[in-house]
């Protein structure tokens, strides 16, 4: 448990390094030479840093929150098992504490493995939103484009303007 503890402190310190690096960078430059293939490395690699490769800062602490988070429930529930299963195979079978322990065993195996499956769909989501954002990073919205929300007889809608260049003849 102490060397899971360092581990996230020591993963932690690393995206606060990345994220004070990343805010000294200039963001037009590196918008222009980020990948969608680079953002889906660096998430594989650490959830959380293709986000901040692509500019993405509170994302990435989200991905990299979850990420860690459900990781820290699966080894403690993992823990708990380990110790429930040890004390299970201690009892003989005429013992009644050997069906409580059973119980234990079963119910910790199966919190483990449901958030496994969470922290699975947690690091695929972080994947799709890597690669999605890394293509989008390149993407520019300026001024001529806006989004209003507006009524509509059956509630709210959404109305996307955008104003197109001039055409000019040529001389």
């Amino acid at each position: 448990m102490h060397l899971l503890k360092l581990s996230l402190s020591l993963l932690g310190s690393v995206l606060a390094t990345c994220l004070v690096a990343h805010a000294s960078a200039d963001t037009s430059a590196v918008r222009d030479s980020v990948t969608p293939l680079g953002a889906l490395w660096r998430s594989a690699i650490l959830p959380g840093w293709g986000q901040l490769y692509y500019g993405s800062v509170p994302k990435a602490a989200l991905f990299f929150g979850a990420s860690a988070a459900v990781g820290g429930i699966v080894a403690w529930n993992n823990a708990r098992f380990l110790d429930a299963d040890r004390r299970y195979q201690q009892y003989d079978s005429t013992d009644g504490r050997k069906t409580l322990a059973l119980r234990e065993r079963e119910f910790y195996r199966d919190q483990r493995d449901v958030a496994a499956l969470w922290l699975v769909a947690i690091y695929a989501f972080n994947l799709m939103d890597a690669y999605v954002g890394g293509e989008m990073a390149g993407f520019r919205l300026d001024h001529s484009t806006s989004l209003h929300l507006v009524l509509i007889p059956n509630g709210i809608g959404v109305a996307v303007q955008r104003q197109l260049p001039s055409l000019r003849a040529a001389p």
